[in-house]
């Protein structure tokens, strides 16, 4: 086998692996378009001429995959930060995301609450640096926010995370979260 040939194979391959595979793992293309890029690919890289190298026109029987980009389908339970974050400011919800999660106060409940729920949670000292969601997801395998860019994406997080988002934004919640509380505390003591 000539030199060239195996240098198209392997060019065949690595676009397959390291750009096209990644796309419909992630449900940015579908199936249909996954496998047409796979046929020119593999036309363009004469990859015929290797019989090692399966030919992607040949209908492969793959089990078809509901592709889910819907991040509030995807995390039942969560609640849009970014839906709540307008009713402050329709037009940076993302600062205001990133606002609360400067304060210290947010970062401790976050982290109370990760080490609550989530053991692989990895705990970070709050330093004068500024989180965005996605920076605290990564730096710390949080799993109470999800946030994704893009169509049908936002920040999305757990009820009791999502409460204490709310809280900061609204003094009239918070004021109607201590009334509730005391409201349980007081039906308690009476029974």
């Amino acid at each position: 086998m000539d030199k060239s040939l195996i240098q198209k194979q392997l060019q065949y391959i690595f676009a397959k692996e390291q750009y096209l595979k990644p796309l419909f793992e992630n449900g940015l293309i579908s199936e249909e378009v996954s496998d047409e890029i796979l046929k020119n690919l593999y036309d363009d890289f004469e990859v015929w001429r290797c019989n090692k190298i399966k030919n992607p026109s040949i209908k492969i029987n793959r089990q078809k995959r509901k592709i889910n980009n819907d991040l509030s389908e995807q995390n039942p339970g969560y609640v849009s930060l970014t839906e709540l974050a307008k009713r402050k400011s329709k037009k940076s919800t993302g600062y205001t995301i990133q606002t609360w999660l400067r304060d210290s106060k947010t970062i401790d409940f976050l982290t109370l609450w990760e080490t609550k729920y989530n053991d692989k949670f990895l705990p970070i000292a709050m330093t004068a640096r500024t989180f965005t969601p996605k920076i605290w997801i990564k730096e710390t395998n949080a799993i109470g926010i999800v946030s994704r860019q893009g169509k049908n994406g936002g920040t999305y997080a757990d009820k009791k995370i999502a409460m204490h988002f709310m809280c900061w934004l609204s003094a009239d919640m918070m004021l109607n979260v201590i009334d509730k509380y005391l409201e349980e505390m007081s039906d308690e003591e009476n029974n």
